[in-house]
């Protein structure tokens, strides 16, 4: 099935020095900043928006994570932000998931499925060896 043009998503995963997760809270709900791509829009360019959009924060770098699924771009990166100085949007809260909470936390489906396969990967290791 052909993808529609326009329609590619983007994912950041931020971690802090332990590990954990940054997720953006919504509606009962968490999950890392996402957004999709906009028309022209590369992949690096909707990761470093998105991060700004929901956090205030400019990242410096960001690494690819190979998830499988070619619409969708997930970056990750270790910034170790304190949520209490980001500038969530309104109406939602910043907070860190914790590689042993993700199964009981607050989270999409989708996004509990995404950082389940996130901290188990080789990529996740490589940064706490």
């Amino acid at each position: 099935m052909a993808e529609k043009p326009g329609r590619a998503r983007v994912t950041v995963l931020a971690l802090d020095r332990w590990g954990s997760v940054l997720v953006v809270e919504r509606w009962g709900g968490g999950a890392p900043p996402s957004t999709h791509l906009r028309a022209g829009e590369s992949a690096d360019a909707g990761a470093l928006r998105v991060f700004e959009e929901m956090t205030g924060a400019l990242l410096e770098e960001l690494h690819l994570f190979r998830d499988g699924e070619r619409s969708h771009h997930v970056y990750y990166c270790d910034p170790d932000l304190d949520p209490g100085e980001l500038e969530a949007p309104p109406g939602a809260a910043l907070r860190y998931v914790a590689p042993a909470d993700i199964e009981g936390a607050e989270l999409s489906g989708e996004a509990r499925a995404l950082l389940t396969r996130f901290v188990v990967s080789s990529a996740y290791r490589a940064m706490f060896h």
